[in-house]
């Protein structure tokens, strides 16, 4: 059996165990929370590795013809992200409809500290918080600053070394991957009620 019939297989007996069991499916969540954090563990220090020694092992010419065609891309992206923004409300019928009172238009807004976002006096923080573009960003400026330095080879073996043992320790959990969605769709298939379930019709 390959591993995308285990997965399956994983996927359709999990749901088949919520139907039946219902509510008693729920001693699964502890599983399904454990599956879903280990996943989540390998993934922002495999970023913060990967991008540090990938730009570090660089020279500075490549690093520009990079930093070039990623302005490019970026800057393309935002075009087509623009232009959508102002088109998609053209492909809707105009209507006209009652004017209505909601409280949530006199509640004051959360405000949204864009800049801490990004930037980040505490990397660490960034990392035990999971405030990936901070992350990225300090990944970044660290791998560019890296391109200069000397005897930077003896930090980039070390990087290359971990990113490969955070890869391999990804794939040791990924092949829990049959039984995570075993207890995912168990817990969900015996925890929705029918609101619940209508909704995920409608979504899906």
């Amino acid at each position: 059996m390959t591993f995308s019939q285990q997965i399956l297989v994983g996927l359709i007996t999990g749901i088949v165990t919520g139907l039946f069991f219902g509510e008693r499916a729920s001693a699964t969540a502890w599983v399904a929370d454990g599956f879903v954090t280990l996943l989540q563990m390998m993934v922002l220090p495999y970023i913060t590795v990967s991008i540090i020694a990938s730009l570090g092992s660089l020279n500075p010419s490549e690093l520009r013809t990079l930093g070039v065609r990623t302005a490019a891309v970026i800057g393309g992206l935002w075009l087509v992200a623009i232009a959508f923004a102002f088109l998609t409300p053209l492909t809707f019928p105009s209507i006209q409809s009652a004017s209505f009172f909601s409280s949530s238009l006199v509640e004051g807004r959360a405000e949204f500290d864009f800049l801490s976002l990004y930037l980040t006096s505490n990397p660490f923080h960034a990392l035990a918080n999971n405030i990936v573009p901070a992350v990225v960003l300090f990944s970044i400026v660290l791998g560019c600053a890296l391109v200069g330095a000397d005897n930077r080879e003896r930090l980039l073996d070390v990087l290359f070394v971990a990113r490969a043992a955070i890869a391999r320790a990804t794939r040791l959990v990924t092949r829990l991957t049959p039984y995570g969605l075993f207890a995912i769709a168990a817990n969900a298939a015996g925890t929705l009620d029918v609101q619940q379930l209508e909704r995920l019709q409608i979504y899906l």
